[in-house]
């Protein structure tokens, strides 16, 4: 039996200035993607996105964290990247997005208009900018028994992120992750910061719920036409809908569980269309060798964007 295909998605955290740029040069198609989405977005950030993301003045190891800009950036690469993968005759049986890649796996899925995906990310990112404590969001390399063997230092903080076996995340408010990253750092545990700074999968952001699901009462959802697979429940199959994707920005993104349940009928071949091959790095940890299941990315973070996208072109023929 062939194995599914599943396009991933990922979320904040994994975007960085200058991303995708190579392929933006030398590919036509990617540039004529990524340009029709700047016309939907620039007038919603209100500045051009391309300039934002490839902004000359930055470096790109600085940190991408205006969220309105970014949560834009994410959706209009990814949507981009997938295009691009479609035309060159590449489809999937399921979608699957961590955290606000679940905004661009139900645009891919036909369940909600580019539109509506790009528009909501933005105006729901000012809306935390302007009713939410700031906070932190920090990736922990250690397996979760650190929260009981050093419970005391992750007081105040919430656990938002569970990769696979060795690797978390945890949200908090920006003091405390302050604390909890010195404290960790102090007893030699691997961890870092990174780029958000809202305290989106924890109870920091339920002041905004009663807006944001105003704000979704104006998208036009539909069926989706492909299954897309929620982080937030490890389930597929269901609609995209206003409770769907208030869970995918409010409740813990349990990736490893939903993986493993993708898997656990004899594998899947997992396809990495965020900017960062987060995802794909993560299912490599959780599915093993031997475990039926591959993976791949369209790019990832340290360029030789072209390459990356004829390495995958190849991957995906030897299937």
């Amino acid at each position: 039996m062939t194995k599914p295909v599943v396009f991933m998605y990922s979320g904040q955290g994994s975007q960085y200035f200058h991303m995708t740029r190579e392929l933006y040069e030398h590919n036509a198609r990617y540039r004529l993607w990524l340009e029709h989405c700047d016309e939907i977005a620039s007038p919603l950030i209100g500045k051009s996105l391309l300039d934002t993301v490839f902004d000359p003045r930055r470096d790109r190891s600085d940190p991408f964290d205006s969220l309105p800009d970014s949560s834009a950036a994410l959706i209009c690469v990814e949507y981009s990247l997938t295009r691009v993968v479609q035309e060159l005759g590449h489809e999937c049986d399921f979608l699957l997005g961590y955290s606000l890649g679940e905004i661009t796996a139900a645009v891919v899925a036909e369940a909600l208009p580019l539109e509506d995906g790009i528009g909501f990310a933005v105006e729901f990112a000012r809306l935390l900018e302007r009713r939410s404590p700031r906070s932190g969001m920090l990736a922990i390399v250690g397996g979760q028994g650190l929260l009981r063997t050093h419970e005391s230092l992750f007081t105040d903080c919430w656990v938002t992120g569970r990769n696979f076996e060795g690797n978390f995340v945890v949200s908090g408010r920006a003091a405390d992750i302050d604390l909890l990253e010195r404290a960790l750092e102090a007893e030699s545990v691997l961890c870092q910061r990174l780029p958000v700074n809202y305290g989106v999968h924890t109870e920091l952001i339920d002041p905004v719920e009663e807006q944001a699901r105003r704000l979704m009462d104006s998208l036009s959802f539909a069926p989706p036409q492909i299954p897309v697979v929620s982080c937030a429940t490890a389930e597929s199959g269901g609609g995209v809908s206003a409770d769907g994707i208030w869970a995918a920005v409010r409740e813990p993104v349990e990736f490893s569980r939903t993986i493993e349940k993708v898997t656990a009928a004899g594998g899947a071949t997992f396809v990495d269309l965020g900017p960062s091959a987060t995802l794909a790095t993560f299912v490599k940890y959780i599915a093993g060798p031997g475990g039926g299941s591959s993976h791949v990315s369209a790019v990832n973070r340290f360029g030789n964007d072209v390459k990356s996208m004829n390495d995958f072109q190849a991957f995906m023929a030897a299937l």
